[in-house]
């Protein structure tokens, strides 16, 4: 780190997102996509821009063993939840490579660089499970509960590596381990599935101003946190 806080090579912006990100992370959440093939009067309702798939929610701890699945759903867009106008700040830094050789300046850059930190965690723990398991990245012929039991098949045996030996080869290569299934959020995609198709302008409008305060809150709360532990508790912003 130089004399203006800012840090000055790769890995010490690596160190620094670990510790302001994952220090106190319960788990992480988000969904990825695995090939399926279905009856074809059940195939309109798992097709999405991936194709034809299961589209599976998971949440995984900081050492990379999941403690939820779900598997066997049709296109849910990732839950829906990112793809939510506002959910992050826009026109602020957000992808890690944006944060390389800085520190946050402020709520909003801390806000964007924890979700983004997080969210490519969870996407390198997809990417060693399908990597690890080539068969998560083939068109199944087996029947779709059968395909189903596959995809928790290989979760399980996922955690049990990483119980029994946390310095596995795949565990720590997270370079490779980038899920190919991981979306950007910030990019405009006129085919995400619209859950609010149903509602009234209004209550979108209700809706999206009540996730900003919500929003708000946790990023200044972060904030002030932030700031007691690496800023003597100096809030100020840039």
């Amino acid at each position: 780190m130089d004399g203006d806080g800012d840090y000055t090579d790769e890995q010490s912006i690596v160190n620094m997102v670990q510790s302001i990100a994952l220090s106190d992370c319960i788990g992480m959440i988000d969904g990825t996509h695995v090939d399926a093939m279905l009856l074809i009067n059940l195939v309109a309702q798992f097709r999405g821009r991936k194709g034809v798939t299961q589209n599976v929610l998971a949440a995984c701890t900081p050492n990379k063993s999941f403690t939820y699945v779900l598997a066997s759903k049709y296109y849910m867009c990732d839950a829906g939840y990112p793809t939510m106008p506002d959910f992050t700040y826009r026109g602020v830094r957000y992808y890690l490579k944006e944060h390389s050789g800085k520190t946050p300046k402020n709520r909003r850059e801390l806000f964007n660089l924890r979700y983004s930190s997080l969210r490519s965690k969870i996407e390198s723990v997809f990417g060693t499970l399908k990597n690890r398991f080539k068969i998560l990245c083939t068109k199944p012929y087996y029947s779709f509960p059968t395909q189903v039991d596959i995809v928790l098949a290989c979760m399980i045996l996922h955690n049990f590596i990483t119980t029994i030996d946390p310095s596995d080869k795949l565990l720590n290569e997270s370079e490779i381990n980038k899920d190919i299934d991981g979306e950007v959020i910030y990019e405009n995609d006129n085919n995400l599935v619209d859950f609010t198709q149903t509602q009234t302008q209004r209550e979108q409008t209700e809706l999206r101003n009540e996730w900003k305060t919500l929003r708000d809150d946790i990023a200044w709360a972060m904030w002030v946190d932030y700031c007691d532990k690496y800023n003597h508790g100096v809030t100020t912003e840039t």
